[in-house]
C-alpha cells in the first residue's frame, strides 16, 4: 500500500492527537489552587532535557571548532563523549517514560476520583515535553543530523 504521507508523520499524528487531547482535558480539570511545587516538578524534566541538549550543542561547537561532519564520536574529546552520553541517556529515559508510563498514569488519574488532581500536573508535564521537543528542533541542522543519527 502506497500513501503520500510518510509513516513517521502518520505515527506522529496518531500519537499526537491523544496527547493533545489529554493536555486539553488536563488544563480544563485544573485545580482551583495549583501547587507551585507540583508545576515545577512537572516542568523540570523537560527543562533539564532542553538544558542538556543545548549545552551539548554549545560544548560540541566549542570543542570541535565547528559542527560535526560525520556520524559518531570519532575524534571527540573525552569530556564531550561523556556529555553526549549523559544527554542521550537522559533523552532516552525521558522519551520512554513519556511514551509508555505517562499515558497509563494519565488514564489512572483520570479514572480514579481521588487522583484526579494529578491530571493537571500530568498535562503540564506532557505540554512541557512537547514544547521541549519543539525547541530542540530549532537547533542547527548539522547538530540535529548528528543527534538523530
Amino acid at each position: 500500500m502506497q500513501t503520500s504521507i510518510s509513516s513517521i508523520l502518520l505515527l506522529g499524528g496518531l500519537a499526537g492527537v491523544p496527547v493533545l487531547t489529554a493536555i486539553v482535558v488536563a488544563f480544563r480539570m485544573r485545580p482551583a489552587k495549583q501547587s507551585r511545587t507540583g508545576v515545577a516538578a512537572a516542568v523540570l524534566p523537560a527543562l533539564l532535557m532542553l538544558g542538556l541538549f543545548y549545552s551539548l550543542a554549545i560544548h560540541m561547537h566549542q570543542s570541535l571548532g565547528a559542527w560535526p561532519t560525520s556520524i559518531g564520536e570519532r575524534g571527540f574529546p573525552t569530556g564531550l563523549i561523556t556529555h553526549g552520553s549523559i544527554a542521550t541517556n537522559y533523552f532516552t529515559i525521558l522519551l520512554l517514560v513519556s511514551i509508555f508510563t505517562w499515558p497509563v498514569a494519565f488514564l489512572l488519574c483520570a479514572l480514579i476520583r481521588r487522583w484526579r488532581v494529578c491530571v493537571y500536573y500530568l498535562g503540564v508535564y506532557g505540554f512541557a515535553c512537547l514544547v521541549c521537543f519543539g525547541s530542540m528542533l530549532l537547533a542547527p541542522s548539522q547538530f540535529l543530523n548528528w543527534w538523530w543519527d
